[in-house]
């Protein structure tokens, strides 16, 4: 595509963004030793409350595989320097969907994270195993196998842990109730300096472009009526820089958010 000098300069601070991002590829890729808890720390007392479904555990996961995603945009979205030039590709729907996993995952990992009450983190990171073990028991019946063990007993010991990190036995059946992903990206919006209603339309604008939406095809994306044939329109689509750098920076400032949350979480108290 022909693009404008306006579009241009969206497109240089989307490869900006991506370049400032490769930090946390490195720390996810390599040995960093950034996922190891110390000894002392809020999530060492998070992880003894939830073994074996350790939160440091669960929200390091959750970066790890939005960084993934992250990685996976930038090698769709530009080539390998050559010739101190890089070849620009933008795709209308597959990039928002690779953005879309960068983003609900760092979400995920805000959320469990964000709260400063331990006994919250202690039943986000819960709700999130329940979900968990409801979405493998409904797969194992789909492939006609069976769990190793039951579902019932995988849930009497996510209702003992929870009860034991400090919930009432009356609310630990709501305590472990499966959250959405739209209240999960609303919830870490906020606690990401970021307003809820702001990070559910960056990952609703991806999810419903991942879905192939009609709505959001024509309400994200750019188009030109190019063509009418009675009441069909033979319409042009095409990605806007300047909507993938909004939703790019969003999603780069939540993993961002995820990962200091973490170190913080991971260091041992003074």
């Amino acid at each position: 595509m022909t693009t404008t000098s306006e579009e241009d300069q969206y497109i240089r601070r989307v490869l900006a963004l991506l370049d400032r991002a490769k930090a946390y590829q490195n720390l996810t890729e390599s040995d960093s030793k950034e996922w190891q808890v110390q000894p002392g720390s809020a999530l060492a007392g998070d992880d003894a409350k939830t073994d074996p479904y350790q939160v440091s555990h669960n929200a390091w996961i959750a970066l790890t595989v939005a960084v993934d995603h992250l990685h996976c945009f930038r090698s769709t979205f530009a080539s390998s320097p050559r010739d101190d030039s890089v070849s620009i590709t933008l795709h209308t729907h597959g990039q928002y969907s690779l953005l879309r996993g960068a983003f609900e995952n760092s979400a995920r990992a805000v959320w469990m994270l964000g709260p400063s009450q331990r006994l919250v983190r202690v039943q986000r990171r819960l709700c999130m195993q329940a979900a968990e073990n409801k979405n493998s028991d409904r797969m194992n019946g789909l492939l006609k196998q069976q769990p190793r063990c039951p579902l019932n007993v995988r849930m009497q010991q996510l209702t003992d842990l929870v009860v034991k990190a400090g919930t009432k036995p009356d609310d630990a059946k709501q305590a472990l109730k499966p959250a959405t992903y739209s209240e999960i990206v609303r919830e870490a919006g906020a606690l990401a300096s970021m307003q809820g209603t702001e990070a559910e339309v960056v990952w609703s604008s991806c999810s419903s472009l991942a879905h192939g939406d009609v709505y959001s095809t024509f309400s994200v994306l750019e188009h030109d009526i190019v063509d009418t044939q009675g009441r069909v329109n033979l319409t042009k689509i095409t990605s806007s820089p300047k909507v993938l750098f909004w939703a790019t920076d969003r999603t780069i400032a939540m993993m961002r958010h995820g990962f200091e949350l973490f170190k913080k979480r991971a260091a041992r108290h003074h």
